[in-house]
């Protein structure tokens, strides 16, 4: 709640608050010094009704589900989001970290709005896998996290051989390279 309160304070001050579109996810527990999925129908709900008093009265546009939580069927976290939605809590909902069949069942389940998944020139895997393809045939939301790669490999993209020659080539730098071939997906 640290974060959105934050969020929220600062839309406040630059007068951006019924502007902005907030996304945020929840379903994520501490373990220890671990985050765990907890795709739990309560706890989920719970999530983003902590979210929503953090916000201290901001609407959520998009409430994403943060991870499929292989101790809960995945058909338990979607319809809890869905009621989300449903009962008005939150606009839209989406799903992270998802395969294809996974957003495919989702889909049978909820209005899904977004889905959230690692996307880069060095994790192409939901691209491999067709969630890419089936959210642009659908017109689902597509947010690619660690765009760059994360943190231990966006210092490497000026050493990707085909990154480097188009960089060298067009005077720009790796990341605007790496992050052109994402939006041209």
């Amino acid at each position: 709640g640290h974060n959105e309160r934050l969020l929220a304070d600062t839309l406040r001050r630059c007068g951006a608050e019924r502007v902005a579109r907030i996304v945020t996810k929840g379903g994520m527990t501490r373990e220890g010094e671990a985050w765990v999925p907890d795709g739990r129908a309560k706890s989920i709900r719970s999530d983003c009704e902590a979210s929503l008093a953090a916000l201290d009265g901001l609407d959520i546009d998009t409430y994403l589900l943060h991870a499929p939580d292989p101790r809960t069927p995945w058909s338990t976290s979607v319809r809890a989001l869905a009621r989300l939605h449903a009962d008005g809590l939150v606009a839209r909902v989406g799903i992270s970290n998802v395969n294809r069949h996974q957003l495919d069942e989702a889909l049978a389940l909820a209005p899904i709005a977004a889905v959230q998944v690692g996307l880069s020139i060095g994790d192409d895997g939901a691209l491999r896998g067709g969630v890419v393809e089936r959210c642009a045939e659908l017109g689902i939301a597509l947010i690619a996290h660690s765009p760059l790669g994360g943190i231990r490999r966006a210092g490497g993209l000026e050493r990707h051989p085909a990154v480097a020659e188009v960089a060298r080539r067009h005077g720009a730098a790796p990341a605007e390279v790496a992050l052109a071939w994402l939006l041209s997906l």
